[in-house]
Formats: C-alpha cells, sequence, structure tokens
C-alpha cells in the first residue's frame, strides 16, 4: 500500500489589476458602518483575463459578515442580480473586508475570512480563483493605503491515488495587486489623496485654465522624456525595448499633422469655447442665486 501524501492545489490567478472606484466603495462602505461593527465586507466585481490576472471594476457592499445568517446570501443574490442588469460584464471575482479596529498593523488572512472565502469561492466557481482583497483603513497615521490581495488553495490529504481526498483546510497565499487608473479617474485620484492622505491638505481644484496650463506643462514633461529616451538608445546608452518603441510609434500616429498655423486657430477656438461655456455658467449660477435670494426674501 502506498504511503498518504499531502496535495496542494495551485490558484490559478497570478495578478489583479484594482481599479479605483473600488478603493473608493470600500471606503465609503467603512465610513457609513455603524460604529459597533469592526469591520466590513463586499463583493467584488470584474472580469478574468486569458493571462490568468484577475480585473476588478467594481463591488458591491453586504449588511453584515456573518456568513451563517439566513439574510447573508439572500442578500447576495439580490443584489448580484441587480448588478447583472446594470452590467452582463461584470461577474463576481472575489469579496473584500477591512481590517478590524482592534487589528492595527496586521496583515494577513483571520479564521473569520475563512467562511465567507469559501462562500464567495462557491460563487465564483471553477473558471478562476477566489480573490480576497484586505484593505486598512487607518490611514490617519499612514501615508498610503495598505491593500493586499490573496487567493487560496485546498490542501487535501490521499491514502493512495485512488481514494478520494479529504480536505484538511486553505492555504491562503498574497498574490500581486496593481491599482489600474484610467487618465480621467487618475486626476480626481491624485487631488482626493493629496488632500485626505497624511499630513497637510487644504488644496483647491484650479480653474479651468489654471488645469489646462497644468496639463499643458504634464504633456511637454512627458514629450521631453520620451526625446531623452529616444537620444539614450540612439546613443547605445540605454538597450532598445520593442514595447517602447512600438507605444511610441502608435503614439505619434495618432497626432494629425497641421501646420503652426492649424494648430493654432484650433487652440483658439477651442480656448474660445471654454471661456464660453464658463462665462454661461457664471451667469447662470448668478441668476439663481438671485432668483432664491427673492424667494426668501418673499418668504
Amino acid at each position: 500500500m502506498e504511503p498518504g501524501f499531502l496535495q496542494l492545489s495551485t490558484p490559478s490567478a497570478t495578478h489583479c489589476h484594482l481599479h479605483p472606484l473600488v478603493m473608493f466603495q470600500v471606503l465609503d462602505h467603512h465610513t457609513r458602518r455603524n460604529d459597533e461593527t469592526g469591520r466590513v465586507v463586499g463583493a467584488l466585481l470584474g472580469s478574468a483575463n486569458a493571462d490568468g490576472s484577475v480585473a476588478i471594476r467594481n463591488s458591491f457592499p453586504m449588511n453584515h459578515d456573518d456568513v451563517t445568517h439566513q439574510d447573508f446570501g439572500l442578500f447576495f443574490n439580490t443584489m448580484e442580480a441587480l448588478h447583472q442588469k446594470v452590467n452582463a460584464r461584470e461577474h463576481v471575482v472575489g469579496w473584500y473586508t477591512t481590517t478590524k479596529s482592534t487589528d492595527d498593523d496586521k496583515d494577513e488572512v483571520g479564521e473569520e475570512d475563512v467562511a465567507l472565502h469559501s462562500f464567495f469561492e462557491e460563487k465564483v466557481g471553477e473558471k478562476h480563483a477566489c480573490v480576497l482583497v484586505r484593505v486598512d483603513c487607518n490611514i490617519q497615521r499612514a501615508s498610503k493605503l495598505g491593500v493586499s490581495a490573496f487567493t487560496s488553495s485546498n490542501m487535501s490529504l490521499r491514502s493512495d491515488k485512488t481514494a478520494p481526498e479529504l480536505v484538511l483546510g486553505k492555504c491562503f497565499s498574497r498574490v500581486t495587486c496593481h491599482i489600474r487608473a484610467y487618465e480621467a479617474e487618475r486626476i480626481g485620484v491624485d487631488f482626493i489623496t493629496h488632500n485626505t492622505i497624511g499630513q497637510g491638505g487644504g488644496e483647491v481644484l484650479g480653474t479651468d485654465l489654471e488645469k489646462l496650463e497644468s496639463s499643458m506643462h504634464k504633456l511637454m514633461m512627458m514629450i521631453d522624456q520620451s526625446i531623452q529616451h529616444v537620444d539614450d538608445v540612439l546613443d547605445g546608452n540605454v538597450e532598445a525595448d520593442t514595447k517602447v518603441g512600438r507605444a511610441l510609434a502608435e503614439t505619434i500616429a495618432m497626432v494629425p499633422e497641421m501646420s503652426a498655423a492649424e494648430f493654432d486657430t484650433s487652440f483658439s477656438k477651442g480656448l474660445q469655447d471654454i471661456l464660453m461655456v464658463q462665462y454661461l455658467a457664471a451667469v447662470t449660477q448668478a441668476q439663481i442665486s438671485f432668483w432664491q435670494k427673492l424667494q426668501s426674501m418673499g418668504a
């Protein structure tokens, strides 16, 4: 008779991409919780990519973290059905939890997470691994958000190759988690993080002209970096990278061909449109304020 052996399955998810919207939803859920609630949990929505990565784009909160409660499964099914009606491409890919107020700097999966992970793992299915994202919401004394992601593997025991598996438990392993944001999202994320995380803050979002000037400075900086990289490659100081070359070629191809005079005309028209919209918005705001003042005087 062959000796028994321990078998450990390997998770299929290699890494995950987390969008800032999910972070805001988690923090909002944590802020709105009851005072006696130590942590909050919720479901993560997204899709699995062909390379094994998982894109997390949305989430919805759960009413409590007691998976044995009779309303837990009913609440989950209702929320999942509502989200499927809005966006059928987003499926449940895992779940999130925040660290308890007594956990301090603890960043590991606890025993209370196993039952919840098993519940969401059943909902995710066998297409890809169920992702657990833990968020440290104690950001008052931190310089950045603490985010960690985990997947689980079943530890099973077999007496021989023909015997059924005896599942002993789950082994959680950390996976790489990157926060991915589109350029439009990054502007808002940078503004919020600069004003809320760490000491200081009080920065005021500038006017349209100030934002345009900032964008132009950023564009010039990126162009200078690209030119410097090309010069370094031509001089032999940096090894050529085909991916960077393709990205630069695609970027240049997207720029329309126009003369300096045509560019100045187009830029002036766009600037005049911005000023006109800003003027109309100011006039509308003044009329609304005047109407509200008249209403309050008449009352």
